[in-house]
């Protein structure tokens, strides 16, 4: 009897211990909810191509020295390395993991941990080699708000899709065609291409979209009631609309191509006979000629705004987000490169 009341309890316990290390497998592996209005990137740096994002002082972006495959920095270039070995684009954050847009193995050294596969992606920041694809699909554009992925796919581009942060929950979302870009207050922002390209905005909580201006603006920046954007009807011009007053005020004339908006000006490549990127104070003082010639890529961090030539996407250059101008190459970006094609 004494036996058989010990094999019990062995049995009892094991089962204890099984059930409990399923319930601490489901609980470790869950994925904590983020706080609300979480936005893993700017509007301007995605419209950007997302080559750039920013979390807690680190910089993560991709590496054009090195097949744009993923590095991550602190803000002010130190500690520079290899984080994967895959070309990445469209880089979004939150507290605990990075999500991009896959688009194929990458050269140089690392793991690679997949091996050219396409589509969205999820990485643990603490260790972003252990990654997991979220949906595999050829696509460009994405973006985080709140505890879901939204993103356009190369074989679909008229509808949104939308899908949670385990890759669960995927629905189309939108039909219109929706550029996920600027986020806030959790709408996203976009030009009513298929109708009367007034600015719109798509209520994250209902699917349902309005017309926040009657002003048609491509590549809106929206910050607090203000957007910045290109005026479609005048020239391409840039703009700046108050959504409270319906005000719009033109703050260069300048054919424009693409824009990026920080804490104090308004980066801006202009397309006429003499193409320049230029900067502006977002009250529309002070424009100054940043660089000559044609640049893309146009990318912010708290310390500085990053561009590419655009006939020349390997070159990228840098300069100070506000203050002085002083462009300079990416060193630090080139010379980490290089250091991973030595090993």
């Amino acid at each position: 009897m004494k036996n058989k009341i010990i094999a019990a309890v062995i049995i009892g316990v094991v089962i204890l211990l099984c059930i409990g290390g399923v319930i601490f497998t489901k609980l470790s592996d869950r994925i904590p909810d983020n706080p609300p209005n979480t936005v893993g990137n700017t509007a301007g740096n995605l419209y950007n191509g997302g080559m750039f994002c920013e979390h807690d002082g680190y910089v993560y972006f991709a590496n054009p020295y090195d097949s744009n495959t993923l590095y991550g920095m602190k803000a002010d270039e130190t500690e520079i390395k290899k984080l994967v070995a895959v070309s990445v684009s469209s880089l979004n954050v939150d507290d605990n993991f990075l999500y991009y847009y896959q688009t194929g193995s990458g050269g140089g050294a690392g793991l690679g941990f997949i091996i050219s596969t396409t589509g969205i992606y999820r990485a643990d920041l603490k260790n972003p080699r252990n990654g997991e694809c979220l949906d595999r699909i050829i696509g460009e554009h994405l973006v985080l708000a709140g505890n879901y992925l939204y993103y356009t796919c190369a074989d679909d581009e008229n509808t949104l899709t939308k899908i949670g942060r385990d890759g669960k929950e995927k629905e189309v979302f939108a039909e219109p065609d929706v550029l996920p870009g600027c986020v806030q207050n959790n709408a996203i922002y976009y030009t009513n291409n298929g109708n009367d390209l007034h600015l719109m905005a798509l209520d994250l909580n209902t699917g349902s979209s309005r017309t926040a201006s009657t002003e048609d603006i491509y590549m809106p920046i929206v910050d607090g009631n203000i957007v910045y954007g290109i005026d479609i009807h005048d020239n391409y011009s840039l703009v700046r609309v108050n959504l409270s007053d319906g005000t719009k005020v033109t703050l260069d004339r300048v054919k424009t191509d693409l824009i990026n908006v920080t804490s104090s000006y308004i980066y801006y490549q202009t397309s006429e006979s003499n193409p320049q990127l230029r900067r502006i104070s977002k009250d529309g003082s002070n424009i100054e000629i940043v660089a000559e010639g044609t640049y893309t890529n146009i990318n912010a961090t708290s310390n500085y705004v990053y561009f590419s030539e655009f006939n020349s996407p390997t070159s990228i250059y840098k300069t100070p987000v506000s203050g002085a101008l002083n462009v300079t190459s990416f060193d630090a970006a080139y010379q980490a490169a290089l250091s991973e094609l030595n090993k």
